[in-house]
């Protein structure tokens, strides 16, 4: 009876092994690519909303980003926290929390729609 593999068995594993891992690795790094770009559209949304919800309790920041096309303001991220529409612990997609950093959200007016994006300052 003999004990172990042949060589030949072990090159055959070791092949088999580096088939998975090519069809397995750039899946995984598509996926996580994915995930960023999600992260980004979703930290987007909640900022627009939010921002949105801003302006309807500030009918003159939103007189005022309306009243021509284009038109742009930039108000503090600090002041949407401060006053309860985003969390603080908000993490960016860089994975800082609003808290951490000093951002600013421009509030944009093009045509009578109303965006709004976040940057650092």
């Amino acid at each position: 009876m003999r004990k172990g593999f042949t060589l030949l068995e072990l090159l055959g594993i070791i092949i088999l092994l580096g088939v998975i891992i090519l069809i397995a690795v750039p899946s995984l790094i598509q996926s996580n690519k994915n995930a960023e770009i999600n992260d980004k559209k979703e930290f987007d949304n909640i900022i627009n909303s939010a921002c949105l919800m801003y302006l309807q309790g500030h009918d003159d920041i939103k007189n005022d980003v309306l009243k021509t096309s284009p038109n742009t303001k930039v108000i503090k991220a600090k002041a949407l926290i401060e006053e309860g529409y985003l969390k603080g612990t908000l993490k960016n997609p860089e994975g800082q929390t609003l808290e951490e950093e000093e951002g600013q959200i421009t509030i944009k007016n093009t045509n009578g729609q109303i965006t709004c994006t976040y940057s650092k300052e």
